[in-house]
């Protein structure tokens, strides 16, 4: 293996610290402090100063960070990157043993819209959030756990045995087909308590203590280089940590004199955004606000230095597939390691007008940063992101932006190096 350059190191950094929307907050939490941000709480009253470099995390799956220029002029603006620390999983539910002639199962239910099939015959692990009792009823204590090993399995049934496996349409039974195995039924596999207590020796605390738990499986395998002159990155949770990584670390690192940058990062973008955590929140408008208020500016100000702003909705892309050409736009089709991504779609499922990207475009060309264009192909629906709810509810120019990737929703997914590494160099000018 070459040596990584800084933007893929971190980026591993990243993906291994990530194996839960909470485990991505919390490392994104650490590169800040690291970098010298001050953590600040929501409910109190926040002493800004010029120069500042400040976070805050509302909710455990949700961070804003932002600097304040030492000669910032308000009426400047803002430039805000978002992006979003969920992806597509299995998730675990309550009481979720089951017992099946001799093996203990997990009842298991989706989130989101993962590609089924590449979750089988994968060693699986569980990491999320689990919850116990506190100082009082409505103050309860949260603890995050890894169990980084293989706890789980899902194996496919023999082919023998399915002679359509391999047949387009093969359909999965969510409620049959996604239990995983937790093991055969032995003095510790017996009881329908017997999650609580592997998450209760895992985390040393009392069975009685645990009151709930917001868990995934993951898939365990590590990213690594591939391709013959290891120019890919293939691994778990590409969607979206790669425009996490690169936003929280093109921020620490940045040295912006004269304007307010924020990263917005997001939960629940894979189910619709629409809850406190999600960018379809009233939230954004509260943390922004609360900055200008700490300068004496009222929120009508505010929206109204904010128009003169950019934000980039930084979510991963679809990169032309060699296998499937049919299914890409005939002219706009990013191809991996030619540059990051500007997504466009006049129904504004991808955020677009032509004065927003026509900015980043010049910045991309003045700073010799490569980038690409991607448009639906018109048979298709697609995708969308936060920017187009994010824009509904700030008056800021905003655009669709981030890595083109294959697989996307797979357990694993594949991009190019050099994508990660321009993206980077974006962002770093955005926040310049």
């Amino acid at each position: 293996m070459h040596t990584l350059a800084i933007e893929i190191s971190q980026l591993f950094e990243f993906l291994k610290s990530g194996t839960s929307a909470f485990h991505v907050t919390a490392h994104s939490k650490k590169v800040l402090t690291e970098a010298g941000f001050t953590e600040l709480k929501l409910k109190e009253h926040w002493p800004l100063e010029r120069g500042g470099r400040y976070f805050c995390c509302p909710f455990d799956t949700t961070l804003y960070a932002f600097t304040i220029g030492r000669d910032w002029d308000l009426s400047r603006g803002i430039h805000i990157g978002g992006a979003h620390t969920d992806f597509p999983a299995i998730k675990v539910k309550p009481k979720p043993e089951i017992f099946t002639q001799g093996y203990m199962q997990l009842n298991t239910e989706l989130y989101g819209g993962p590609i089924l099939s590449t979750f089988f015959d994968r060693s699986l692990s569980l990491a999320g959030k689990v919850v116990t009792r506190g100082p009082s009823y409505d103050r309860p204590v949260s603890h995050l756990i890894d169990f980084q090993r293989p706890v789980a399995c899902l194996p496919n049934l023999a082919i023998h045995m399915n002679r359509t496996a391999n047949e387009k349409g093969t359909p999965v039974d969510n409620q049959k087909h996604l239990l995983p195995i937790l093991g055969t039924l032995n003095d510790m596999l017996n009881k329908d308590s017997t999650l609580v207590k592997l998450l209760a020796e895992e985390l040393d605390v009392n069975p009685s203590e645990i009151l709930d738990y917001d868990l995934c499986l993951y898939n365990l395998e590590q990213p690594e280089l591939a391709g013959i002159t290891e120019e890919f990155l293939c691994a778990p949770r590409l969607d979206d940590i790669t425009s996490v990584c690169a936003l929280v670390h093109a921020l620490a690192e940045s040295q912006n004199p004269d304007r307010v940058n924020l990263v917005c990062l997001f939960d629940h973008e894979e189910i619709g955004s629409l809850s406190k955590q999600g960018a379809d929140s009233f939230l954004p408008n509260v943390i922004i606000g609360k900055i200008w208020q700490a300068f004496g500016k009222s929120m009508i100000d505010c929206m109204a230095d904010l128009s003169d702003g950019l934000m980039l909705s930084a979510d991963v892309a679809h990169a032309y597939h060699p296998n499937y050409p049919a299914v890409q736009d005939v002219t706009n089709y990013p191809v991996i390691n030619q540059g990051f991504v500007f997504k466009s779609a006049s129904n504004q499922s991808y955020a677009w007008d032509c004065e927003a990207l026509a900015s980043m475009i010049a910045l991309c060309e003045d700073r010799q940063i490569p980038y690409q264009r991607f448009a639906k192909h018109s048979n298709t629906k697609g995708g969308g992101t936060i920017a187009s709810i994010l824009s509904s509810h700030l008056p800021v120019r905003t655009i669709d932006t981030g890595a083109g990737i294959l697989a996307m929703h797979s357990s694993r997914e594949m991009m190019g190096v050099k994508d990660q590494i321009a993206l980077s160099r974006f962002a770093k000018a955005f926040f310049e």
